[in-house]
């Protein structure tokens, strides 16, 4: 009786941890973005088109070592909404975003939206 109930206290434990990977994994995507603009230019097009994206999302911009430019996008009541980190890439630049909200159309539409011209 002890080895079932220590069998089953383990498969649940396992099924717990199963579950919230899968539900981390459903909340955010990632995606890499080349553009031809050096890095502080293209995170500042980036946060441009959020904020035209949507008058409900607000950006910040910072500068950090070797010429990398992070935006930080939020809703206006707080929640991450966006994280982009652009950095030099030979004569241009290359950006990861994360994307933290799932989209009702397709994923790649919004990651267009988000860095057109950029």
């Amino acid at each position: 009786m002890l080895k079932i109930t220590g069998c089953l206290v383990v498969l649940s434990i396992v099924a717990g941890c199963a579950q919230a990977q899968r539900q981390g994994g459903a909340h955010g995507s990632t995606h890499t973005h080349r553009s031809q603009l050096p890095p502080d230019q293209a995170a500042r097009c980036f946060a441009r088109n959020a904020e035209e994206h949507s008058s409900a999302l607000v950006s910040e911009l910072s500068t950090g070592r070797e010429g990398r430019t992070e935006v930080t996008v939020r809703v206006k009541n707080g929640v991450l909404y966006a994280t982009g980190d652009f950095r030099r890439a030979g004569p241009g630049s290359a950006g990861t975003i994360t994307l933290m909200v799932v989209s009702s159309g397709r994923r790649s539409d919004l990651i267009d939206a988000l860095t057109e011209g950029c």
